[in-house]
């Protein structure tokens, strides 16, 4: 992991990122040291389904990547107008990178996943567990058909592994995973206060590792890094102060980030999956732990648009969200073909105009668009602000 110019971890080998530059360049390579052991792979797909029911298992839950490799082999058996999420995952099916896995669980959340992934069970051998989520925040109307079906994943996972998934193991892997949210919340906290002390990369990056990890080596990690962080000093005076929003599925590139943070600005907040979307929200622990992995579905502590209701609106949250954190604008990241966002963007941008915020959209790929065009863009982006 190489840092952005003016990070405050420049030129400087800390342990807890070391660990951490192996995993963002070959995401799985902890999970493979993991299988020679003997421990079960499961991947899990973005971004709804409890990993501690894996976890619980005994095998070791990993939030499926899109990878760094150029889509190939993937291209003769996806769809051009797939994200790049499932494409990636196509190619590294097609290429046979998937076969250190023992299962995968499907998350259903929208069209293009779920066509990836039935071309991805096509071209690999390996179980497949399905599982559907309502678009709804209802939880007592759903909670009779989730319920069900969530127990139909945990009768699959025990078939998997081999072994039963008792309710006290449940209670044990979401206390684990609950306390690697707080602790990411705290990472998030002193960044928001202590803005340019964690650049944005480095913040994207202590999330991914957390995905695909085992999570008592992470929660130690955590423990290492953050009270350095707080005895850090740092300086964002006169940088613009921006909050990132989307990329609900995968990380966003890293020189993307570079890019953002390295034209006078700091990221002070964000939505993203590989961000503040993960971590945002606990696994209640006063019911029964199936019963509270699904209420944290329908609570996952912030809006999500493959869900609707008049019960959480993502525009009212970004809103707020920015307001709290100080930012002076908003940057909206889209995934080319993302439909759940390209649905939405356009309430959003007239939410966010009618309250005005300053704002401006970044469509994405898995091989980057021209960068130069992306920094004009923002370049124009940021002068507005300024003047």
């Amino acid at each position: 992991m190489s840092t952005s110019a003016g990070s405050p971890l420049r030129g400087r080998e800390e342990g807890v990122f070391v660990k951490m530059r192996t995993l963002l360049e070959d995401p799985y390579s902890r999970a493979r040291q993991e299988k020679e052991k003997g421990r079960k792979i499961i991947g899990i797909t973005p971004m709804h389904f409890p990993e501690e029911l894996v976890h619980a298992s005994g095998a070791l839950p990993v939030i499926l990547q899109e990878t760094n490799e150029p889509i190939t082999l993937g291209w003769s058996y996806s769809f051009p107008n797939l994200c790049a999420f499932a494409r990636s995952n196509v190619d590294a099916a097609a290429k046979g990178k998937m076969d250190f896995l023992d299962g995968i669980v499907i998350s259903d959340i929208c069209m293009a996943l779920r066509i990836g992934f039935s071309i991805v069970r096509q071209r690999t051998s390996l179980p497949m567990i399905y599982t559907w989520w309502p678009s709804e925040y209802k939880f007592q109307r759903w909670y009779p058909i989730v319920s069900r079906r969530l127990e139909r994943c945990r009768k699959a996972l025990e078939e998997i592994v081999g072994k039963r998934i008792d309710d006290q193991s449940i209670q044990a892997s979401i206390g684990l995973y609950n306390t690697n949210r707080q602790l990411l919340r705290q990472v998030y906290e002193i960044r928001s206060k202590k803005p340019g002390v964690l650049s944005c990369r480095e913040m994207q990056e202590l999330v991914v590792s957390s995905m695909v990890m085992p999570k008592e080596e992470h929660n130690r990690l955590l423990q290492e890094l953050i009270p350095k962080l707080q005895n850090r000093k740092h300086s964002s005076d006169g940088k613009t102060r921006l909050f990132l929003s989307a990329h609900l599925c995968h990380r966003v590139k890293p020189d993307l980030l570079n890019l953002i943070e390295d034209m006078d600005a700091v990221v002070v907040g964000d939505d993203l999956y590989t961000g503040y979307r993960y971590y945002a929200s606990e696994v209640p622990s006063n019911v029964p732990p199936m019963e509270a992995m699904m209420r944290r579905y329908f609570d996952s502590g912030l809006p999500c648009p493959t869900k609707c209701g008049p019960e959480a609106d993502w525009a009212d949250y970004i809103i707020k969200a920015s307001s709290e954190c100080g930012a002076q604008g908003v940057i909206f990241l889209m995934p080319k073909f993302c439909e759940p966002h390209m649905f939405y963007y356009p309430y959003l941008k007239d939410r966010l105009t009618d309250a005005g915020i300053p704002h401006t959209f970044v469509e994405t790929e898995h091989s980057l668009l021209s960068l130069e065009g992306i920094k004009t863009r923002i370049e124009a982006f940021m002068e507005m602000l300024k003047a």
